[in-house]
């Protein structure tokens, strides 16, 4: 079976194709659509994901309108790894925004913002059955369940991914997710297809995984081809409604642009296993 999806992965190897549009200078990175693909948000940073911003945008008759940053945007702190839920009316993200608890807070957390109108609710904190002291990162939300990376305690190595329940009361407690992800390497941004039989994240040094769902589990991850993992880092992978291409974004170097700074990408998929 390992055999078959390296020889696969190596077969889809069409160029990436930068998604112009959401790409600037700047460090553009986490592209999400709703799943009517009528709105869409993406971060946008300066180098070293410093001053992070989500932006969003709609589509009207003309096509996608200019992104701009989201509503509740606040430059005293960064927003950053946006994801919207499949009907586009709740947003999560990750913020080093303070709370009512914590005025003095500045780690990385995740909040969730609902559409309101034309407009987004202010950002809610998800508290801290679901955050920890450490930073978390790359969350979205799949069908009941909260996934996200996490440098908490107990880990098994740097970045782990984590998934935590949607119950009556809230959020369960979040463990690290079953299966061959997590390992002594950072393992973040776990991205699902959309009827849950593929699975992409990036391992190590930004090195995009894919995984396939079978009746006897999950497939041991590997790298995607070259034509993905193209750059020092690739990372903030998401799948497109068909399931054939994958959204990422990558630090390949392109002319104009300072180096290690990301552009968006879509790339074809290798086939999946039978």
């Amino acid at each position: 079976m390992i055999k078959f999806l390296v020889a696969a992965a190596a077969a889809a190897a069409a160029p990436a194709m930068l998604v112009a549009s959401f790409s600037s200078p700047m460090n553009d990175y986490n592209l999400s659509y709703d799943d009517a693909e009528r709105s869409l948000v993406f971060a946008r940073s300066e180098a070293e994901f410093q001053k992070a911003r989500i932006f969003y945008s709609e589509r009207n008759g003309l096509g996608w309108t200019r992104p701009a940053p989201i509503s509740f945007t606040d430059e005293r702190y960064s927003d950053t790894d946006p994801w919207l839920t499949p009907d586009g009316k709740t947003l999560y993200f990750i913020s080093t925004r303070p709370t009512a608890a914590e005025p003095a807070k500045k780690d990385l957390d995740i909040w969730r913002s609902r559409k309101v109108g034309r407009n987004w609710s202010a950002p809610e904190h998800l508290g801290d059955v679901v955050n920890s002291p450490g930073p978390e990162l790359g969350v979205e939300f799949h069908r009941g369940i909260l996934y996200f990376a996490s440098a908490r305690k107990g880990g098994r190595g740097g970045l782990d991914i984590y998934s935590a329940r949607l119950g009556l009361a809230g959020f369960e407690p979040p463990q690290p997710i079953s299966g061959p992800f997590n390992t002594k390497e950072s393992d973040s941004d776990f991205t699902l297809s959309g009827g849950g039989g593929m699975a992409a994240f990036w391992r190590g040094n930004g090195v995009i995984h894919i995984a396939y769902r079978q009746s006897q589990g999950w497939t041991a991850p590997i790298p995607l081809p070259g034509s993905i993992n193209m750059g020092p880092f690739n990372f903030t992978p998401s799948f497109t409604r068909d399931g054939k291409r994958l959204r990422f974004a990558s630090t390949v170097k392109r002319e104009g642009q300072a180096e290690g700074m990301a552009d968006i990408y879509v790339a074809k998929l290798p086939p999946a296993p039978k």
